[in-house]
């Protein structure tokens, strides 16, 4: 039986991978030349931006910076994005690490249906609930910056689903030991399944730290003060604002501003990220 001699196989491909390379870099150039774009037009003054949108700052204008954190108000409206972010991020892991634990390691009646819950919720469009939620929010009394956090903390969902397949992946045998030892409940949950679970907080941290600064419509329906505006509200505000003073280029140093730490959040802990959601997945 006569074999056949064929092209190895790193030869065969390589056009082909040459040419899907060259297609995702130069998508990749299409995501990233707005930003650049937007960093450059940061830095000139007035008259040069309007001169020439696409020619690089003849000065490099680094006060746009300066006037969008102080007279622009930026630097009130990113700090108050600060704190709502850290307490939102550690409350919204916080409530669904809970019933994510129980569901993993307790067995109880009912349990099948709430993670059927949790599954089904994923299927409804947020605006689907916004009706409600907003004369919830209207009862209770909370359009203030608690209200917007409170929004944010949702036990049963997405978060939930990715934490109690780390919790599965646990060995039991961690908590016998400690219940051996006289630790409770709490003290098994706080000290040796969330440190061992903290590959998925990590992952689901990150995800919500990046959501709740982004976030717009929340903050926009609830926050009535404009000293409690977060930086998407005030981004928005902004843009209304320099409409009519056509002062783009502190704009674009505002836009900079909001954009950086989701940038540096996301530079730091894209591998955690991607791994996190990974190990997750699999054992689940």
């Amino acid at each position: 039986m006569e074999l056949v001699q064929g092209k190895p196989a790193g030869k065969r491909f390589s056009i082909r991978t040459w040419v899907l390379q060259l297609f995702f870099f130069g998508y990749a150039l299409t995501l990233i030349y707005p930003f650049i774009w937007m960093l450059i037009n940061s830095l000139k003054t007035n008259p040069g931006f309007y001169k020439n949108v696409w020619a690089l700052p003849s000065s490099w204008e680094w006060s746009n910076y300066v006037n969008a954190w102080q007279e622009a108000h930026i630097g009130q409206f990113f700090f108050n994005s600060l704190w709502m972010t850290v307490i939102g991020t550690i409350t919204t892991i916080l409530s669904a690490a809970m019933p994510a634990y129980i569901m993993a390691k307790y067995k109880f009646k009912g349990s099948t249906s709430l993670y059927n819950l949790a599954i089904v919720s994923l299927l409804i469009p947020p605006i689907g609930t916004l009706a409600p939620w907003y004369l919830l929010m209207r009862d209770l009394g909370l359009f203030n910056q608690w209200g917007v956090m409170l929004g944010y903390t949702v036990g049963i969902g997405f978060n939930m689903i990715i934490l109690q397949s780390f919790f599965r992946g646990i060995s039991w045998e961690y908590a016998e030991a400690a219940f051996m030892d006289g630790a409770g409940h709490f003290r098994v949950f706080f000290s040796i399944m969330l440190p061992l679970a903290k590959p998925g907080l990590i992952a689901v941290g990150t995800v919500t730290m990046i959501a709740i600064w982004n976030d717009y419509l929340y903050p926009f329906i609830l926050l009535q003060d404009p000293k409690s505006y977060t930086i998407g509200v005030g981004l928005a505000y902004l843009v209304e604002k320099q409409k009519y003073a056509s002062d783009f280029t502190t704009l674009f140093a505002a836009m900079w501003i909001a954009l950086m730490p989701v940038l540096i959040v996301y530079a730091f802990m894209q591998e955690k990220l991607i791994n996190g959601f990974t190990v997750g997945g699999i054992k689940g």
